[in-house]
């Protein structure tokens, strides 16, 4: 009796050391998901936009995109960011006395100013997925060109053929997708689909141009891709 209480004592033990050490393990594995402590960020960014320049080609093309973003984590997958940034590229000055195919007289330097607002919505909620949040975002604001009119368009056209961007509402939408770093660094990438509104010149109006059905303005549009280097607190 002895015996048999001493074996099952001892199968007892053997089998308790051989079973701890597997749930210990157990509990050591990491999670994919990690939550994010920090609620604000703050960086540079950098990238390219390509644009079209509408029925008779004066809008401006796009260019190198330089700003800087500011974001604030709501609650859950929702977060508020503002954006502002300089575009800097050119536009084709485009004559509409001259026949189609021959129309184009010179270029403008183009300086576009953007200043947005947008939310932007996580897949992953408020957690990482193995460092990685992949979002949506979306949202608008302003844009501008802060160029004069060139020396060639102050010449050559008449001041109601001359093209003029204004200040016109600036629309976005894209995925982007942020890998944090560390806690308090992260880079950032965005695809975005944007669209604004350009002014026709009153002049290519003029009945004596023979262009039909001509609008007061139409809506343009824009890709982008940026890159962002953010410092988070």
């Amino acid at each position: 009796m002895k015996l048999a209480l001493r074996s099952t004592i001892g199968f007892a033990l053997v089998a308790s050391a051989l079973i701890a050490p597997r749930d210990v393990a157990a509990q050591r594995i990491p999670s994919p998901f990690a939550f994010i402590e920090e609620r604000q960020e703050f960086g540079p960014y950098a990238g390219y936009l390509s644009g079209s320049t509408g029925r008779f080609g004066y809008g401006p093309s796009g260019g190198l995109m330089l700003g800087g973003r500011y974001a604030i984590d709501l609650s859950g997958p929702l977060a508020l960011e503002a954006a502002a940034g300089v575009v800097r590229g050119t536009r084709d000055v485009v004559n509409p006395a001259r026949p189609e195919g021959d129309r184009v007289i010179g270029q403008a330097d183009v300086l576009l100013t953007t200043i947005d607002a947008r939310l932007r919505l996580s897949a992953t909620g408020a957690r990482t997925w193995h460092g990685l949040v992949p979002f949506l975002s979306f949202g608008g604001g302003i844009v501008f060109d802060t160029e004069d009119p060139t020396l060639i368009e102050q010449t050559v056209l008449e001041p109601d053929e001359v093209f003029e961007m204004g200040t016109k509402f600036f629309g976005t939408v894209g995925p982007g997708i942020k890998w944090h770093v560390t806690r308090r660094v992260a880079v950032r990438t965005d695809l975005g689909f944007s669209l604004w509104k350009i002014d026709t010149p009153g002049g290519w109006g003029d009945p004596q141009y023979g262009f039909p059905s001509v609008a007061t303005s139409e809506w343009v549009s824009g890709l982008s891709l940026t890159g962002s280097v953010l410092f988070r607190w």
